[in-house]
This record gives C-alpha cells, sequence and structure tokens, in this order.
C-alpha cells in the first residue's frame, strides 16, 4: 500500500456485457467479434479505441500456409527456411539474421531438427502497409507471437527473419507444429484467417495510432497515376454495373475526396485505354481491366529486378520484347543458359522467378510458377527452361488404343494380349500413369483391376497436361551443376560434351554465348590430350561419350571403395539390381544412386523417388542404362 492510501486489487476479468463469465480472445473470433469492439447488442458495436469516426485501424497482411511435414514438405520446409534466411535483410540493406523469442541470431538448423517429427507446421507472412514508419519489426513481431502464445494458451516454437529488400518490408514466420509437452499444434481456422491479422493490426495500430482521413486520402492518392491495380480501381470495379460507373449519382457527405480521386484516376485509365467516356460522369470500363493492370503491375516489378540483378552480378546487359518469357506465346522457344539469380516474386503466392543469360547474350525472365521447382537450382549453373511439353505421352496412346479396342477398357492382361512382348515392367509403367490420370478425375478402376477410359481420352489428357502449367508454367531442366569454366578438364560426360556433338558454332554470339565457345575450344584441346579423340576430330560420337562415362564410373568406384570398404560391382544396361539405397553422389556424368549389400556395392543412375526409399532396400530392373524401381511398398517406379 503506498502513502496516498489507494491500493490495487487484482480480481477476475469481466465480460464487457456485464455478465459473469469473460470472453476470451479466441472465443470472440470463433463467435466473429472482432477484438477492440464490445457486443452491446446485435445492432450496435462500441471500438476500444475511442476514436473518431474519421480514423481508421492500420492494415496489416498476414498469410497462414500449412506444410505438411512428409518427405516433400520436409524438403519444402528446408528450402523455405533457407529463402527467408538468404533473402533476409536490415532496415539499412544490409544482411539480416533468423530470429527467434529469445535470440537476435536464432539456429535454424537446431530448429529444423527439433521440428524433424512434427507432422505439420506453419508457415506465415506478416507485412503491415506501414512497416516503413515503424520503429522496427522484431519487437512488433515478438509482441505478435507473444499474443499469440497467450491467445492459444501454450509456448511457441518459433523463428522469423524480416526482408526489407522489397517495397513492401514484411517478415517471415515458421512455427513448429508440436506444443511444449509434445503434443500437435492446432490452430484454429479462423484465428488462422482472421483472428492473427486483427491482432496484429491492433499492435500496428497501438504503436502508430489510428490512421487519420488525411492519412488515408493521401494513400490512396498515390495510386492515382499508377500502372496498376490499385486500391480506387478495386472500388471502381465493386460499384460498376455491367463495366459502367456513374459518378453522377450522389455521395456520402465527407466523402467528396474520394469522388475526386475517382475522376482522376478515370482520367489516367482513359489515357491508358483501359476506360472510356460515354458521357458526363459515365465511363465504360475494359472488360479486362483487372487482369491488365495486374500484369502491368507484375511487369514494372520484374523490370525492376532484373536490372537489380544485372547491376549485382554484371551479366546480362540487353533487355527487349522478349526479356519476360511468355509461356502462351506461339512462338515461345526454350531458353539454355546461365543462372542469374532464382528468388521468390511473390511470397503471398510462393511464386518463384528465374532469370537467365542466354547464349545470344540477352537476359531474360521465367515465372516458375511453385517456388519449389528451383529447389535444386544455383547461381551459375546452366539450365534450359522453356514451355511444358503438354501434348499425349507415347504411353497415352498406348493405353487409348488399347482400350478402343475393347469397348474402352484397359487392363494389365489385355496389354500382354496385345502386345506380347511387352515386359512387365512396362506394362507396370502404363499401369502408374493411370493411377495418376485417376486422381485427376479422367479415368477410373473398376473393381478387378480394370480401367475404363473416356471415349475423349487423349484430349482430356491434353487438356490435363496444360491445366499443370498453372501451378508450374515453364520446364526448368538443369544442364550442369557446375560453371562451364569447371567443365573443361573434368572426367565424364557434360553439358559441353553434348554441344560438342554439333560443329556449328554461334556466329553472333555475345556474353554467356561468346563463353560457351571458349569452353568447347578448351575442351576440345582437353580431350584430344585424354586420348578420347583424334586431333583431327571436332565432333564428338556416342562411342566418345560412352567412353568418358566409363572413366568417370570408374573413377567414382575406386574413391567409393575406399570410402565403403566394400567392393564395387558392375551393373550391366540389362538385369536385376536388389540392395540398400544409402546415398547418392554427384559426378560430371550425373548422379547416382548407392546401392549396398553386405560386401558389395553398386552404382545406377539416381532418381528422385529413391530419396522415399534412403536407408530401405530397393529393388529394379535395368533396362538400357535406365531402372525401373520397385520400392518399399511394392509399387514400381520407373
Amino acid at each position: 500500500m503506498s502513502d496516498d492510501g489507494f491500493e490495487v486489487y487484482l480480481g477476475r476479468i469481466r465480460s464487457p456485457t456485464g455478465a459473469k463469465k469473460a470472453h476470451g480472445f479466441l472465443k470472440r473470433v470463433k463467435r466473429g467479434l472482432r477484438p477492440g469492439y464490445a457486443a452491446r447488442s446485435r445492432s450496435r458495436r462500441v471500438s476500444s479505441y475511442g476514436t473518431a469516426k474519421t480514423s481508421f485501424q492500420r492494415r496489416v497482411l498476414v498469410k497462414m500456409t500449412i506444410v505438411r511435414m512428409d518427405g516433400i514438405g520436409s524438403a519444402a520446409q528446408r528450402l523455405h527456411l533457407s529463402y527467408i534466411q538468404r533473402d533476409s535483410a536490415a532496415r539499412d540493406g544490409e544482411r539480416g539474421t533468423i530470429y527467434d523469442a529469445d535470440n537476435d541470431k536464432a539456429d535454424a538448423k537446431a530448429f529444423e531438427e527439433r521440428g524433424h517429427e512434427d507432422r505439420h507446421q506453419f508457415r506465415i507472412i506478416v507485412s503491415p502497409e506501414d512497416a516503413s514508419e515503424m520503429a522496427a519489426l522484431k519487437p512488433f513481431i515478438r509482441d505478435l507471437m507473444s499474443q499469440m502464445e497467450t491467445d492459444l494458451d501454450t509456448r511457441l516454437d518459433w523463428v522469423a527473419a524480416n526482408h526489407f529488400n522489397t517495397d513492401n518490408p514484411h517478415t517471415h514466420i515458421v512455427i513448429s507444429g508440436k506444443k511444449i509437452d509434445g503434443s500437435d499444434l492446432v490452430i484454429p481456422k479462423r484465428y488462422c484467417f482472421e483472428g492473427l491479422r486483427i491482432r496484429a493490426q491492433e499492435l500496428v495500430t497501438l504503436e502508430l495510432g489510428p490512421v487519420s482521413e488525411l492519412e488515408a486520402r493521401n494513400k490512396q492518392a498515390q495510386g492515382v497515376k499508377q500502372e496498376r491495380l490499385t486500391q480506387i480501381d478495386r472500388g471502381l470495379l465493386r460499384d460498376a454495373h455491367d463495366d459502367v460507373v456513374d459518378l453522377s449519382k450522389p455521395y456520402k457527405k465527407g466523402q467528396g475526396w474520394k469522388r475526386q480521386l475517382e475522376r482522376s484516376r478515370l482520367k489516367v485509365l482513359v489515357a491508358m485505354n483501359l476506360a472510356t467516356v460515354i458521357e458526363r460522369d459515365k465511363w465504360n470500363l475494359n472488360p479486362d481491366i483487372e487482369n491488365t493492370l495486374k500484369r502491368m503491375g507484375e511487369r514494372g516489378d520484374i523490370i525492376k529486378t532484373m536490372h537489380r540483378i544485372m547491376a549485382e552480378t554484371g551479366f546480362g546487359n540487353r533487355l527487349n520484347a522478349d526479356s519476360i518469357f511468355d509461356p502462351h506465346s506461339a512462338e515461345a522457344k526454350s531458353v539454355t543458359g546461365r543462372v542469374l539469380a532464382k528468388g521468390i516474386s511473390d511470397d503471398i503466392h510462393d511464386k518463384g522467378y528465374l532469370i537467365l543469360e542466354g547464349q545470344d547474350g540477352n537476359t531474360v525472365y521465367f515465372d516458375v510458377g511453385k517456388s519449389s521447382a528451383l529447389a535444386d537450382v544455383e547461381k551459375n549453373m546452366v539450365v534450359t527452361s522453356g514451355v511444358h511439353d503438354y501434348q499425349p505421352k507415347r504411353s497415352d496412346k498406348t493405353l487409348a488404343a488399347i482400350a478402343k479396342a475393347h469397348g474402352g477398357v484397359y487392363s494389365p492382361s489385355l496389354h500382354m494380349e496385345t502386345d506380347p512382348k511387352a515386359r512387365v515392367e512396362f506394362v507396370e509403367a502404363h499401369v502408374r500413369r493411370l493411377e495418376a490420370l485417376r486422381r485427376g478425375g479422367i479415368v477410373t478402376r473398376n473393381k478387378y483391376g480394370s480401367w475404363r477410359l473416356p471415349n475423349d481420352y487423349l484430349k482430356q489428357v491434353a487438356a490435363f497436361e496444360k491445366n499443370k502449367m498453372r501451378f508450374a508454367p515453364v520446364s526448368v531442366v538443369i544442364n550442369s551443376r557446375s560453371p562451364i569454366s569447371q567443365l573443361t578438364n573434368v572426367i565424364g560426360t557434360t553439358w559441353l560434351d553434348e554441344t560438342l556433338r554439333d560443329t556449328q558454332d554461334e556466329l553472333h554470339a555475345r556474353g554467356f554465348g561468346q563463353e560457351v565457345q571458349a569452353a568447347r575450344n578448351a575442351r576440345r584441346m582437353f580431350l584430344r590430350e585424354q586420348g578420347i579423340i583424334g586431333n583431327d576430330t571436332n565432333v564428338l560420337k556416342q562411342s566418345h561419350l560412352d567412353e568418358l562415362a566409363r572413366r568417370d564410373l570408374q573413377d567414382a568406384a575406386k574413391s567409393m571403395e575406399r570410402t565403403l570398404g566394400k567392393r564395387f560391382v558392375e551393373v550391366g544396361k540389362y538385369g536385376r539390381i536388389d540392395g540398400t539405397y544409402t546415398k547418392s553422389i554427384d559426378r560430371p556424368s550425373g548422379k547416382f544412386a548407392v546401392i549396398e549389400r553386405s560386401k558389395e556395392f553398386s552404382l545406377v543412375p539416381w532418381r528422385d523417388v529413391l530419396e522415399r526409399s534412403r536407408g530401405k532396400a530397393v529393388s529394379g530392373i535395368m533396362r538400357g542404362g535406365n531402372v525401373s524401381w520397385t520400392l518399399n511398398k511394392g509399387r514400381g517406379i520407373s
């Protein structure tokens, strides 16, 4: 008790309505009540901020994604942690760090190990609209996560990284899917989509104060001349009827400023040929105005990114009409070049981009869809990126022919009757194709192992493959994991060797193309020194490539014999292989899987499906250098 005779007694929190039972934040969110408001009746709410009607709460964009931690999810999580660390940045532009509740520099590897057995994890992006005005993001995020722990009534294991290297500063947060007691962390859906955003807005508003009407006007005014979809445009689209905007109607008191901004914006849209004047105070909007403005905004962001990357790397100095790859263009052609950069173009939708310097010296930007498509791609690699081939596969034509001859039904036995020479593994590959199409809703599996194919099977398959372009608009094939300067003096088949099958050099090569030409010449000299080709030979044949691959495999085998203390057994082009898949190794000729047995091991071409069976027994059939695998579930994988 103090000298003034005043003493505070802490009692139970009472409900704002006067009821005996208090309602927690999480319960209010479930009932649809906004925190900061108390329900007096069904028709009345009173703000706890006590601000004037002309003040607004600060806006914060929050997106939460749940990632299942199976084999693919775990790999994606490692990629995500690597990305948020690599692109983290401090406000002054210096390299940032990953942090947690207690440490300004957290251990990402330790966090990954702690979450190794999680069933799922949570990814969150928090982007305050006024982040640039805040004192610091780190204390704000820690306060937000502390509030989240209070709302969910559990401690959380999390790490975060701030990104100030974009126009909109934001924070990436990763939360472990386990509570402190080891049970699975479950977050109510309403809290994921609304509650956390409301909490974030409360904290930002508490720091910066509510947005005044004048500040709201200034923010919207900035969008009048922008070549992108703005808040004003969204309002015009919302109020338009049959693409017609009518501003002759009276506006609400105090909304004159909004009407002025709309008139100014419509003048700009008319100049951009996205709107036309019908009569005084009436405009007709282009039916595709929303998509056009979105594309214009994206294009502007892409050009900024390309200029920044070219300035940072010193490579690529030409931009033209084809600098942004359009997979939907009839003239779109694949580009082989050096990777200048990769990154995330859209944090919210997890969209990745790839920038290549082609052999003609041009710099090309690719939208690759999901960022996971770039998991294995690194700077200075040589890759080929282009349009997916969404035409029906050869196996689809075989399936369609067999089904057509048997009333729309396919089965392995019918396949063997039609083609007695077909191997079992070959038939199993067709069944796996049907299984994938069944998940896509194209075919149905009958009770006794046969399949029902629709009459327009090939047409539906083409549509199915084309639809996948929404998530992976372009293909990305790695030609060389090493820079071309490291390919000239290695034993093994390299991308340079593949190019040496052709004697023709690019006559007008620039930039990366000139480097390729110089590397090709150096490679020829090395191969002559090694006795692979003669002094008068410029073109490589398949026999030369086979000899390089053979020598590379021998070198790899000798190295692995010393490491494993086991005898190497070579696998022929045809035959069976059994053992335990223990790891993979990268060689100039490609990636190989190490298949071990008790006293010996073999090296075979690696396939990504093997990663699901690392440390487990596998078996497969070699066919001409390719392997058809049968993994632990007994299902064949080609």
